[in-house]
């Protein structure tokens, strides 16, 4: 197994990287001549905008970038010139991203024409539960498209190896966890797919047992019991002003506290985490137990692992080095990157050395009936759209 890099220093990036809401310009000390673009993101339905999307016009030796605001509105600086490429991107940019043609005039601010569509690049598929309906906010409120599984799909890896990312609900069809579906879910994630989890469906991360308390071991299930428990003791409640610690989703909701309502009579209430495999990103004030984490920690180690979801030669993920010492995830075009590696990028993700999918595991979720509070609504897109 190869080493596990601690999630602290993924929340280090995201402190150093979010705390300016301002375009980001690597600083050569050479001045330059510079243009503005402004424009709005929004999802294929032309309805939805698309916050923390990250924008940004790169020459190979330099990376001009900004992110958009709740409304979906952005301001970039970059340097002028005539049909320069500009890109959009959610998480990676290897699920979702967008790239125009834009000439950026000197000493002028250009607006866009028309709204800019945030385009679904990845293979999406989810697993239909009895509690939740992720898949009517990929669906119908961001206008994405996602494939229906049925339970024998997930029991190997080939019936789930064409998609970048799968949408576990709470109470998906009572599936019951096996060794099969361990070995699929291991490979997955360590092929590079993403996985997003909600409530019961901590069966499919850990096993079953969740009425034993922790930290009990539970039965099957493809991540380590030690590095998180969970028990279904969660009952109906409201969790008023709920912490929104992590850096990214502060930025995405404009606040740093929502209100989180429960409407099952028990739900899992994580009990213990591992700090270093997991990121916690929402908090319950009254015993700051974790209600959202997430981890892009997890190999199985297996070297052989197939690389999972759809694949686009000419697009080319890398780790851009930023001229103040930080670093950024992006997806460019396959021709530039000779120009990034001679500037000191790499291959692959920041921080995810083993090149693994993102786990999400959330204890509130999307509602059947769909009521759920716009703060909710916003979490669940944001957990979406940075797979």
């Amino acid at each position: 197994m190869r080493k596990l890099l601690p999630i602290y220093l993924c929340a280090l990036l995201s402190i150093i990287l979010f705390s300016c809401k301002k375009n980001n310009i690597e600083d050569t000390g050479i001045p330059e001549i510079t243009g503005t673009i402004t424009g709005k993101v929004v999802s294929p339905n032309n309805r939805t905008p698309i916050r923390y999307a990250l924008v940004f016009i790169s020459t190979g030796k330099k990376l001009y970038s900004t992110y958009t605001d709740t409304e979906g509105n952005f301001s970039l600086t970059a340097a002028a010139g005539l049909q320069q490429e500009l890109h959009v991107q959610t998480g990676h940019g290897d699920k979702f991203r967008s790239i125009i043609q834009v000439d950026v005039i000197a000493n002028q601010t250009t607006p866009l024409s028309d709204l800019l569509r945030l385009n679904q690049v990845g293979n999406f598929a989810y697993l239909a539960g009895s509690y939740d309906k992720i898949e009517n906010i990929l669906i119908d409120s961001l206008g994405y498209n996602a494939q229906s599984l049925n339970s024998n799909s997930i029991q190997n890896i080939a019936g789930i190896a064409n998609y970048n990312a799968l949408f576990i609900d709470c109470g998906a069809y009572n599936t019951y966890v096996n060794p099969n579906i361990d070995s699929a879910f291991s490979n997955f994630v360590s092929g590079g797919g993403s996985l997003y989890m909600s409530d019961y469906s901590m069966d499919f991360l850990t096993g079953q047992n969740a009425l034993t308390a922790c930290p009990a071991p539970r039965y099957y299930g493809f991540i380590d019991d030690s590095t998180v428990c969970s028990r279904r003791t969660g009952a109906v409640s409201v969790v008023p002003n709920a912490h929104v610690v992590s850096p990214e989703l502060q930025y995405f909701l404009g606040k740093d506290s929502m209100s989180i309502s429960y409407n099952l009579g028990t739900w899992e209430r994580i009990q213990s985490i591992d700090n270093n495999f997991w990121q916690t990103m929402i908090t319950d004030p009254t015993d700051n137990s974790p209600l959202l984490i997430r981890t892009n920690q997890y190999s199985n180690g297996n070297i052989n692992a197939p690389f999972v979801g759809s694949r686009d030669s000419s697009q080319v993920t890398i780790c851009h080095q930023m001229g103040n010492g930080s670093s950024i995830t992006i997806t460019v075009n396959a021709n530039s990157v000779a120009d990034h590696l001679a500037h000191g990028d790499s291959m692959g993700m920041c921080n995810n050395p083993n090149q693994s999918g993102w786990i999400y595991f959330t204890t509130f979720h999307n509602e059947h009936n769909g009521q759920i509070s716009e703060d909710v609504k916003h979490i669940l897109e944001f957990m979406i759209l940075n797979l």
